[in-house]
């Protein structure tokens, strides 16, 4: 098999050394036409929906009771008024602001909720005797009362639904304006709030985001590079190995129909760091070798004969890291997955045949300058820091094993503190704009997170009998006590309260009778949003102040037991939906898919350490630094409250193919040394030079690559870059600490060979 690889490798990498410009050229018209379909086809999306198959039953059904019980794309219009909202001059100027918003052309206009749906509202100027009666409507409906009056009647709420979700901020800015026409008096501001206005502005940052981060991200690597090798034409060659893999795959992304989601806009911050690897090794070694030979095509051929298959596999195993996110059930992590793992075969395909034509046309006395002046370049001081490393983890190998072992025990605890848990709004920093509107929407109102019970009989005469009337009413009054719940409501209070009822009607006639008169009158929207026309079907509205997987699973949970104590007369079937329960159950089976993905990425990274070094022991010992890794991180995560979202959950996998490159070179290195040496002293000594320099780098590049997103205005891509640059700084001590002084344990009974 290693036959058949290595000439396919010689053969791919003899091409680039003599065919230079053909290669250049074919690159050169692959990147214009893929940066044409980047540019052309962009497309962002944001739809926590398409977090889950098209298919799902529980996205199929949240758009049947879209469909069914009125728009699902629902803004909070919130307005505070220091003198109270109870006045004259508030109360006439918020009727004419309703009227207007109506009017709006993406907004549907019946579906508007506000205090104007529960009483009249006389045109022009309002007297005191209105306000009474308004006040008075307001109080005595306890559907709507406390949804558009603030219990402290300091603030009201206008809900707008919309047509669509498109061009929200639009929308948001055309009520806007609107509010800054009809000045209130005392005005306190006003705020709109809302997921789809959330998700829209997450969209938005999200692109701007990718268009700002990954540049740094470029340029940050950039002079990093600069500075360890201090040659500006090799280093741009490295870079443009970088650039042309993050071009030709989100070209290629784009030009293949798919959207940029939240996951796809991180693949070049992902992709830039670790397509330069490879370009470190080979130009690390370039450099070692060419001042011997002083020919171009000799020192690459010596160098990709030594360094292609290590580089090939370690490109395999974080390819079939990316890669194994395709078996996770959420889409745009599939997407992800699949195409970060494209590009890292971007990346090794033009390392193996784009760098070495990027080289052999250079100029052979620009090159040779280049080179000249290699030991000012800041190698001397890392390499002395490597070799004082090198002399303490051989000195004293049980030191460093004990350490981690107790590191990993004290983590331990820390693990099983670890809990499932997101939030999309809190993807947004604390303080936010969006994230104060939610706020403030929840501390004066029911809230602005909502799941839906919905509940299907087997006839009409199921719903509107007087036994599940009254099960229904047990039902909210339950839900109503737990204290994230804002208020529940449905059919049931429109028998007992919409229709002037003080109690339950006797006989299934009554309660049709009273359903009926309800859809006759100026709240029949209202009606038409809880049950059906035909009553056969019916939706449960519960406001939840906290949209938090945990408080989703609370309120499940509180439903599920009373249900199971008392249950629904028989026929009856309940299903959930709503955007927050949607969240809850595609964030339930990423977490799933996740470790299956984690598992199996493991398994065939073992499996590829197994036939790369034909020996099981020496695969033991390259996964080692990186289990040891993984379980010091995620116990700090546990021991900091961090909840396991899903950033987490997808990194989790990822790491596993990026950080085992570093044992991979570390080992592989190692046994080419002993060889040579006939000693593992002195290839433990020889490690810690070039080898040690070049994974120091990777590890310091990979790092350096992820810092920018620390300053990212999204909660997701300051945890990816936090996490992302953790592991990579533990992986390079684990391997270059960690590893050497397991090997020196493990050889302890073999004949050293001591330097005269």
């Amino acid at each position: 098999m290693f036959k058949s690889l290595n000439a396919i490798q010689s053969a791919i990498v003899e091409v680039g050394i003599t065919r230079p410009k053909l290669v250049l050229v074919g690159a050169l018209i692959v990147t214009i036409v893929l940066l044409v379909a980047l540019v052309l086809r962009v497309t962002v999306d944001t739809d926590p929906e398409n977090m889950l198959s098209s298919s799902h039953p529980v996205r199929v059904l949240n758009n049947s009771i879209a469909e069914e019980f009125g728009a699902k794309n629902m803004l909070v219009l919130g307005i505070v008024d220091d003198e109270g909202v109870l006045n004259p001059g508030t109360l006439a100027n918020a009727a004419r602001l309703v009227e207007d918003i109506k009017a709006l052309d993406r907004v549907e206009s019946e579906g508007v909720i506000s205090f104007a749906s529960i009483t009249a509202v006389p045109e022009g100027d309002l007297s005191e005797a209105d306000v009474d009666r308004i006040a008075a409507d307001i109080a005595g409906n306890p559907l709507l009362g406390n949804r558009v009056i603030s219990e402290d009647v300091m603030a009201l709420a206008i809900y707008i639904p919309l047509k669509e979700k498109g061009d929200v901020n639009g929308v948001a800015a055309e009520v806007d304006g609107l509010v800054s026409v009809h000045t209130l008096a005392g005005d306190g501001g006003h705020f709109l709030a809302g997921l789809p206005l959330a998700e829209e502005k997450f969209g938005r940052d999200m692109f701007i985001q990718m268009a700002l981060l990954a540049p740094l991200a470029g340029m940050l690597i950039f002079l990093l590079m600069l500075y360890f090798f201090r040659k500006l034409v090799l280093v741009v060659a490295a870079m443009l190995v970088a650039m042309l893999s993050v071009v030709w795959t989100m070209g290629l992304l784009t030009g293949t129909g798919f959207t940029l989601h939240i996951m796809s806009s991180m693949i070049p911050i992902f992709l830039m760091p670790i397509a330069v690897l490879d370009s470190i090794h080979i130009l690390s070694e370039f450099f070692e070798r060419y001042p011997q030979t002083q020919d171009r095509s000799t020192t690459l051929r010596l160098v990709y004969k030594e360094l292609a298959t290590p580089i090939t596999f370690t490109s395999l195993t974080t390819a079939v890291a990316f890669a194994s996110l395709a078996i996770a059930p959420i889409p745009p992590v599939q997407v992800f997955g699949l195409f970060v793992a494209l590009g890292v075969f971007f990346a090794w395909l033009l390392t193996m045949l784009f760098l070495p034509a990027f080289i052999m046309l250079l100029g052979e006395e620009g090159l040779r300058r280049s080179i000249k002046g290699d030991a000012e370049s800041g190698s001397k001081a890392l390499t002395g820091a490597l070799r004082g490393m090198g002399r303490f983890t051989v000195g004293k190998p049980i030191i460093l094993p004990v350490l981690f072992i107790v590191l990993v025990i004290v983590a331990i605890p820390g693990m099983m503190k670890i809990s499932v848990n997101d939030n999309p709004v809190r993807w947004f920093k604390s303080g936010s704009e969006i994230r104060l509107a939610i706020e403030a929407v929840n501390d004066l109102f029911p809230g602005v997170y909502n799941a839906n019970l919905i509940i299907e009989g087997a006839g009409p005469a199921t719903l509107t009998s007087p036994e599940m009337v009254s099960q229904l009413l047990a039902l909210q009054e339950r839900m109503a006590e737990v204290s994230i719940v804002g208020q529940v409501t449905s059919y049931a209070d429109l028998v007992t309260n919409g229709a002037g009822q003080d109690a339950v009607p006797r006989t299934q006639g009554q309660i049709e009778r009273s359903l009926d008169a309800v859809f006759d009158s100026s709240q029949g929207a209202l009606a038409s949003a809880l049950i059906s026309p035909d009553y056969r079907r019916a939706n449960v509205q519960i406001s939840m102040k906290s949209g938090d997987n945990k408080s989703m699973q609370r309120v499940l949970d509180e439903a599920d037991a009373f249900l199971a104590a008392n249950p629904f007369p028989a026929g009856t079937n309940a299903e959930w939906a709503g955007e927050t329960y949607l969240n809850l159950v595609w964030q339930d089976k990423m977490v799933s898919g996740m470790l299956k993905a984690f598992l199996s990425t493991f398994a065939v990274v073992f499996v590829l350490m197994i036939v790369l070094f034909r020996s099981l022991r020496w695969a033991v010992l390259a996964i080692l630094p990186l289990s040891a890794t993984i379980l010091l991180v995620y116990g700090v995560i546990g021991f900091i409250g961090k909840d396991y979202d899903m950033p987490i959950a997808v990194l989790s996998t990822l790491v596993l193919g990026i950080a085992i490159d570093f044992a991979i070179h570390f080992i592989q290195r190692y046994r080419q040394l002993v060889e040579e040496e006939g000693s593992t002293v002195l290839a433990l000594k020889r490690i810690y030079e070039e080898p040690a320099r070049a994974i120091t780098r990777n590890a310091l590049i990979i790092a350096l690559g992820f810092v920018p997103m620390f300053f990212a205005s999204l909660t997701p891509y300051i945890i990816v870059g936090i996490f992302m640059a953790s592991i990579m700084v533990l992986s390079w001590v684990a391997s270059l600490a960690l590893l050497p002084s397991i090997i020196k344990l493990f050889q302890r009974g073999e004949v050293e060979v001591v330097e005269a």
